[in-house]
């Protein structure tokens, strides 16, 4: 091995996938040059790899909401060193088992619980992080880190408990943060601490904390804010969970039917401000392969998109991506193949509809599901399209296609050289068909479904009711109904806003100058190989952010998929590049 002058330490604060992908290509890069490395891993939880989004005891109700099939997360080759090497680790797919080649394309896609993602990313943490202990070049710290500041041109790292670190680079890897609270969330907590009845769980995860304070009865009405996955995960929890069963009535169209086990609440209660249910994932790989481009398909809009990006003509709107996905969205929905709803509407006029919509999600035609009808009527509408039984509309299709060139967008778009408020723009257009791309499975709506028969849940109040606050819990009202709510859970997940962050480190960071938020309503300011980048030039931080704090400068951060490959491997070769300088300066 190499000898290096002086062997450096870096820092990953933060050990769930994105650090766990950050150990692994510093050790690969470091191995091309046998290039002694420190590491300091930092993690709160009791399992380094998984992070509480992947925790290995969580719920059975937390489903991942990718098939099997699709879980593509790239293996780890080999490590080799002079005198030791660290082993091969395999795709999810081959841990699991799963042979694309062995599947049918008419099976039932399966969807693996998040428990499963986060044993298989906590074996592949100690399958590296042993043989780095055993050689004496980790350190794995179980806490949290509350601060870290420059110091002689190295990082100080304080941890809450009153240990200090000293490292010559770190690199921030951490995942869901929390935010403040809306104003909603906030008078509401506020209010119920001077009240004896009403309970307010503020955040829905984890779930086991909400189950296990045994507050939750067969007497109860429970209120979720928020009908996203969140929600189905929650309703997951207080029905199969509390003991109750959904029974398969009909394997084609996945109709179920609940059976009480007389534990779950009274009634369970969602509602957010729209009421929109999002669209599940098609049934399996036959009907899913329908939305999928040809590789012609992708290279022509590759070619549209970064045509766009390179022209002299700034660009000021999402008007490019729009007009770079909608021919593949038309030829998709005119398809032989495709059950479109009936139409005699040329390939021109359907394209105009495409644009219409994605520019303004308010437009409405004939061809789109309408957001005014019943939120049951749309459940059952989704499930028929993504089974392959009923007409599929315009905008399922869109939503679908615009998933299967996500990653490509993502790719094209990262540290692409467009302005802060555009960026904003974009990643709002994909957070908003992420109601379609990044749905649930057909079974998690069909459950849904099948509560609301049962007379569990109840749909009345699903879009954006009046909330009343009394001193017996919160009354909910809709169409001249009303409904009593004892207990309130909020489902609604927190967008990555840097500023609005209330963990102690990135808030300190920000307060300090440490780091810099790329615009208001997102994330941290990074370069490519991930340090922190600032207006002010002389600013100087040896630090690095992977992930999804630095969401702006990073799109398609939320995906298990997106934690590992090429941006920690533009991080590593970044570390190893200024390693090797300072080496020649001594």
């Amino acid at each position: 091995m190499t000898e290096n002058k002086e062997p450096k330490t870096i820092a990953i604060v933060g050990c769930g996938p994105r650090g766990l992908s950050a150990l692994e290509s510093l050790y690969a890069e470091a191995a091309k040059t046998n290039t002694i490395i420190y590491s300091l891993v930092f993690e709160k939880t009791a399992h380094p790899g998984a992070s509480p989004v992947y925790d290995i005891n969580q719920e059975d109700s937390n489903w991942l909401n990718v098939a099997e099939r699709a879980l593509d997360i790239q293996d780890r080759e080999k490590i080799i060193f002079d005198t030791f090497s660290i082993p091969a680790f395999p795709t999810f797919q081959e841990w699991i088992g799963y042979s694309d080649e062995e599947s049918n394309a008419t099976d039932v896609d399966i969807f693996p619980l998040r428990s499963t993602m986060g044993m298989y990313l906590n074996e592949r943490y100690k399958s590296i992080a042993d043989v780095l202990l055993e050689k004496g070049l980790l350190t794995y710290i179980q806490g949290e880190v509350q601060a870290m500041y420059p110091d002689h041109h190295q990082v100080k790292i304080d941890v809450i408990g009153g240990q200090h670190f000293i490292a010559d680079e770190a690199v921030l890897t951490i995942g869901h943060q929390p935010i403040e609270l809306d104003e909603q969330l906030a008078t509401w907590n506020e209010q119920v601490i001077n009240m004896n009845t009403p309970v307010l769980f503020t955040q829905p995860y984890p779930i086991t904390r909400i189950l296990e304070s045994k507050v939750i009865t067969s007497q109860n009405t429970v209120g979720i804010r928020g009908f996203g996955l969140a929600t189905i995960d929650l309703l997951r929890a207080l029905s199969e969970g509390m003991g109750g069963i959904f029974k398969m009535k009909n394997e084609s169209t996945r109709e179920m039917e609940y059976i009480s086990s007389g534990k779950e609440p009274k009634t369970i209660v969602p509602f957010s401000l729209d009421g929109l249910p999002s669209s599940p994932k098609p049934l399996n790989k036959k009907i899913d392969s329908l939305y999928v481009p040809t590789s012609k398909q992708l290279t022509d809009y590759k070619k549209s998109v970064t045509t766009a990006i390179d022209s002299a003509k700034i660009l000021e709107s999402t008007n490019f991506l729009i007009e770079a996905i909608s021919p593949l969205i038309v030829d998709t929905y005119v398809a032989n193949d495709m059950n479109a709803i009936a139409h005699e509407l040329s390939k021109s006029d359907i394209k105009k509809i495409v644009e219409s919509w994605l520019y303004d999600e308010d437009f409405k035609h004939a061809l789109i599901i309408p957001t005014d009808i019943p939120a049951k009527e749309i459940l059952q509408l989704f499930v028929g399209m993504a089974t392959g039984h009923k007409a599929v509309s315009l905008d399922f299709c869109i939503g679908h296609v615009w998933r299967h060139c996500q990653p490509t967008m993502y790719k094209l778009l990262s540290f692409a050289p467009l302005s802060d408020e555009l960026l904003a723009d974009i990643i709002a257009l994909d957070e908003r068909l992420k109601r379609y791309s990044y749905g649930p499975p057909v079974d998690s709506l069909c459950q849904i479904i099948a509560l609301e028969k049962a007379g569990k849940l109840t749909l009345d109040f699903v879009n954006d009711p009046d909330i009343k606050l009394t001193k017996n819990g919160w009354i909910l009202s809709k169409n001249k109904k009303s409904v009593s709510v004892e207990i309130m859970i909020n489902a609604v997940l927190p967008a990555p806003q840097i500023l609005k962050v209330t963990s102690p480190l990135p808030k300190g960071l920000i307060t300090s100058s440490k780091i810099e938020a790329l615009h208001d309503t997102l994330g941290i300011r990074t370069q490519k190989n991930g340090i922190t980048e600032f207006d002010n030039t002389e600013q100087s931080f040896p630090l690095a952010v992977l992930g999804r704090l630095a969401k702006g400068s990073l799109i398609g951060v939320d995906a298990i998929a997106e934690c590992f490959g090429i941006r920690s491997e533009f991080w590593a070769e970044g570390v190893l590049k200024r390693i090797h300088q300072k080496n020649k300066q001594i």
